[in-house]
């Protein structure tokens, strides 16, 4: 890959056929304007539409695109979750800075204009964000943001949605349950000070991006929360900045049943933890 890559956008995708040709058209309208070299990493995880075959129609749109496939391996084991297509999309990456997107584009590309300036503030992590309305640095006070996590779930109780909420288009009242829950339960079981773990777009330095990329363990969706507690374990400087963002109820893949799996996957983090899997020398 180009040693002149400042931007590698790493996309995971299954069964998205329709929304990723719509952010890919997004990318390549961007790149236009953009005043760097861009790469596209785009991760089928053996889709049974025509994912990939949507991505790999947009050779020559988009200058420097790859799109990887399901046999792409991690550690021996089958590429089988979002999580694995993004470990496997950074770990091909060669852009000085590293991020990856939904391929619904619920948050769009352009919106990384956003994050890029706090790169030069000495941010590693930038944490594109739907539940704060200003930038966010990651705090250390486990006591103040119990008291926001424990907040925002009483506000989606008693009013549908959380106040922070800053969603141009408002989830459901459920999704927006697990959501605020689930940061409670992060907030409570790992000592996590984050307003959004889960918005589905950050962007990394190079050198965050190798390391934490490489400690992932977990190939589903909680990977998310995964990387976050390795970089804290590591001090990265991590920051949180309010990004548009579109929800898609109709093509959304995430259900109720996922909200389960976030219990399952805290308990492995903390053991891997434990276990010292999170340590650069094991």
């Amino acid at each position: 890959m180009a040693d002149d890559i400042y931007l590698s956008i790493v996309i995971p995708c299954k069964n998205q056929a329709v929304v990723a040709k719509k952010t890919l058209e997004d990318i390549v309208e961007y790149s236009k304007k953009a005043k760097f070299e861009m790469e596209v990493l785009f991760c089928d995880g053996n889709s049974s539409d025509n994912s990939a075959e949507v991505a790999e129609s947009f050779r020559g749109k988009i200058k420097n695109l790859h799109v990887f496939h399901e046999s792409i391996l991690q550690r021996g084991h089958h590429f089988t979750g979002k999580g694995a297509a993004v470990k496997a999309g950074m770990s091909k990456a060669s852009g000085e800075i590293r991020m990856f997107m939904d391929a619904d584009s619920s948050t769009p590309i352009k919106e990384i204009d956003k994050l890029l300036p706090y790169f030069d503030k000495g941010y590693d992590v930038v944490m594109g964000s739907r539940y704060t309305s200003k930038p966010l640095p990651a705090t250390n006070s486990t006591l103040r943001a119990l008291g926001k996590a424990i907040k925002e779930v009483f506000e989606v109780l008693i009013y549908g949605h959380s106040k922070s909420n800053t969603m141009i288009e408002k989830q459901g009242r459920i999704r927006q349950l697990i959501s605020r829950g689930g940061n409670l339960v992060f907030v409570v079981l790992l000592g996590q000070g984050f307003a959004d773990t889960r918005c589905g777009f950050k962007a990394y330095t190079k050198d965050a991006a190798e390391t934490l990329f490489a400690l992932q363990e977990l190939p589903g969706f909680g990977f998310d929360t995964e990387i976050l507690v390795i970089a804290k374990k590591y001090k990265y400087k991590i920051i949180e900045v309010p990004v548009e963002w579109h929800n898609d109820a109709e093509d959304s893949t995430v259900t109720i049943g996922d909200g389960f799996k976030t219990f399952n996957e805290i308990f492995k983090i903390k053991w891997n933890n434990f276990r010292g899997r999170y340590n650069e020398n094991r």
